[in-house]
């Protein structure tokens, strides 16, 4: 008899917990009820902009990092500058994506693209927050960028077994970039249909001499993704030369920290326009660097001229 009642006063226990619940949910606006617990959709969805976190510089400057999630399953969504893709203070506008890709890594960072910009808040703006805002699919979301909390602080500095972000250069005796806001290069002229040519220099710069772990091996193959930034219609990426992958079927071993190593690409734009390509040479073939604790990689644009 004990037990029937026991029985008894947790189902109620379940249907009124139930109740609650549903009532509760249909008091949420539709956007929410559909996030996070609902599934993808095919397209129509969201894209939210994320912020990643923040590194202190020397000078007394702050360089916020930023990132975003498309949850769409299929959906590549493009959100041009302006209304409905903007950054406020609007100094800093402009520096942001517009060409939203979908991405399935699994694992924690699952759909997120992190990293795909930074900017930097001169040190005469310190506390100033940097907003991020998108609007898609009847959908609004803005990000603040801040400095305010330790728990987004991130470090330039060696990882566990010597990692850093690998350098890009465009010109071996030019610019460098070792950070994810970058360096950006000369523009390029290119006409639709026709593939140009990109190039750039990446540079391991790990310090793994110093670690007893990686004495039988101080290089690691790195990895250059081409992907557009910003622009109207995605250029077909064509890799044509990658000596990193060519000199590591030679033995790894031959390649040391001060190597320079020649990447390049083939892309052919199919609409005239305007386009900006980000270049991240990343070392994620190293054991203490993975895109999950936002390093070890960097960025560089390339701004493109497309005629028809």
């Amino acid at each position: 008899m004990i037990k029937i009642k026991l029985l008894a006063v947790e189902t109620l226990a379940i249907l009124l917990m139930t109740s609650i619940s549903a009532s509760l949910y249909a008091q949420l606006p539709n956007h929410l009820r559909e996030y996070p617990l609902a599934d993808r959709k095919a397209s129509g969805d969201l894209v939210a902009p994320i912020f990643n976190g923040w590194t202190p510089n020397v000078d007394g400057s702050v360089t916020m990092l930023f990132g975003f999630a498309n949850r769409n399953r299929e959906e590549i969504v493009d959100i041009p500058l302006g209304p409905n893709n903007y950054i406020e203070p609007a100094q800093f506008d402009g520096a942001q994506p517009t060409h939203f890709p979908v991405y399935n890594r699994g694992g924690f960072i699952g759909i997120n693209e992190r990293g795909a910009f930074a900017v930097t808040v001169p040190a005469d703006m310190a506390g100033t927050e940097v907003v991020w805002t998108l609007k898609h699919a009847g959908y609004e979301y803005s990000v603040p960028g801040r400095a305010t909390s330790t728990t987004y602080e991130m470090s330039d500095g060696e990882r566990a077994l010597g990692s850093l972000a690998p350098a890009i250069r465009f010109e071996l005796d030019g610019a460098e970039s070792t950070t994810r806001e970058g360096i950006t290069a000369a523009r390029v002229t290119a006409s639709v249909g026709n593939p140009v040519n990109l190039s750039a220099y990446v540079q391991d710069r790990g310090n793994r001499a110093d670690y007893p772990e990686q004495a039988k091996l101080l290089f690691y193959p790195l990895t250059t993704d081409w992907v557009m930034h910003q622009g109207s219609a995605a250029p077909d990426f064509e890799r044509s030369l990658t000596l990193d992958v060519d000199r590591a079927a030679e033995g790894i071993s031959q390649l040391s920290a001060d190597d320079w190593i020649h990447v390049q690409t083939m892309a052919t734009f199919s609409e005239p326009g305007e386009y900006i390509i980000r270049l991240r040479a990343s070392n994620f073939a190293a054991p203490d660097s993975r895109f999950d604790n936002v390093c070890c990689w960097s960025n560089a644009y390339v701004p493109v001229t497309v005629t028809e």
